[in-house]
């Protein structure tokens, strides 16, 4: 370390240092500072909007446990507009669409769930959007489209998109389609004496083919 004469040099010394330093060590200081009260902020803003989605979500659940969809739809929408990003939202809305559905409301319960598949960031959420569309749709005569929604589904959704697929397929007639599709949902689920088996035995075998 260098060593000086007299107190004026270090002095002088340390005058330079804070003129070269000094506004860096501020400027340093002052962003620090920023950035932690800024991701209080940010965290309490966060904590604010998780909790207000969370009691819009819990009034939709009370609406539709007493069968009040005309609440139930109010909330959902308040969710989806000003509480879109969390996953109360999407959670809401494939509630709303099972009850919409319930009620052979089809058309509204599309449109939730095309809103989950439009929009919401949590990716389970949109895969049971796209496993619930594809069965409205179908049930709506539009199996093409519901087909187009089972593409591409995780290995997890492997039972229920077969059995979905099936049930497309035999919309459209295709019942070997059907049969084989109904195979590979029983294979990935072991549910035999299921519903599922039973559609599937009702297909019957395959028709042999005659041999000379």
């Amino acid at each position: 370390m260098t060593e000086y004469e007299t107190e004026e040099q270090r002095v002088e010394a340390i005058r330079k240092w804070w003129a070269e330093n000094g506004t860096s060590i501020i400027l340093g200081a002052v962003l620090g500072i920023a950035l932690l009260v800024g991701w209080r902020g940010w965290a309490y803003w966060k904590e604010k909007i998780a909790r207000e989605a969370s009691d819009h979500y819990a009034r939709v659940a009370t609406a539709l446990e007493s069968g009040n969809l005309e609440s139930a739809e109010r909330e959902a929408g308040l969710l989806k507009v000003d509480y879109g990003s969390t996953p109360y939202a999407a959670i809401a809305a494939l509630a709303l669409a099972r009850l919409e559905a319930a009620r052979d409301r089809l058309d509204a319960a599309a449109t939730e769930l095309q809103w989950v598949l439009d929009n919401a960031r949590q990716e389970t959420a949109r895969q049971v959007a796209r496993l619930r569309l594809a069965r409205v749709r179908t049930t709506q005569g539009r199996p093409d489209e519901a087909l187009t929604l089972l593409t591409g589904l995780p290995e997890a959704y492997t039972a229920l998109a077969e059995e979905a697929r099936g049930d497309a397929l035999r919309a459209k007639g295709d019942v070997d389609g059907a049969r084989k599709a109904y195979d590979r949902a029983l294979a990935a689920s072991g549910r035999a004496g299921s519903y599922l088996q039973w559609k599937r035995d009702d297909l019957g075998d395959p028709p042999q083919v005659a041999t000379d």
